[in-house]
């Protein structure tokens, strides 16, 4: 058993010091390259601004979305309590339809078996 665990360590010392090794490595080749001859394609750039252009339309979706639940986290109280009983792309200026008056009722099923 403490043969077990002397390996175990000495594995783990092992793995961290490569780990450190191929760390070191990566870093080194990143900071030494002198000249990259690469080439950036019209096709690259078209793809980078559609990229953001697309990020941008995103987040303004997103913040459209919530706005509601924003106003009314960061807003006064009577604001809040609208926000979070808004369901994103609700529209608050509409009445959310309640239980009353939206179908028949179980009373209603009752008194027509009660009628027969």
């Amino acid at each position: 058993m403490l043969e077990r665990r002397v390996m175990v360590i000495e594995l783990k010392r092992i793995l961290s010091e490569t780990s450190s090794c191929a760390l070191l490595a990566v870093l080194a080749s990143l900071l030494l390259v002198r000249e990259a001859h690469a080439y950036l394609d019209p096709g690259a750039g078209s793809y980078i601004l559609q990229i953001l252009i697309a990020s941008l339309f995103g987040a303004l979706f997103v913040l459209k979305v919530f706005w509601g639940r924003i106003v009314g986290f960061f807003g006064k109280g009577s604001s809040e309590s609208k926000a979070t009983a808004q369901e994103p792309g609700q529209d608050m200026s509409t009445p959310v339809p309640t239980n009353r008056n939206v179908g028949p009722t179980v009373q209603d099923a009752q008194s027509e078996r009660d009628d027969d």
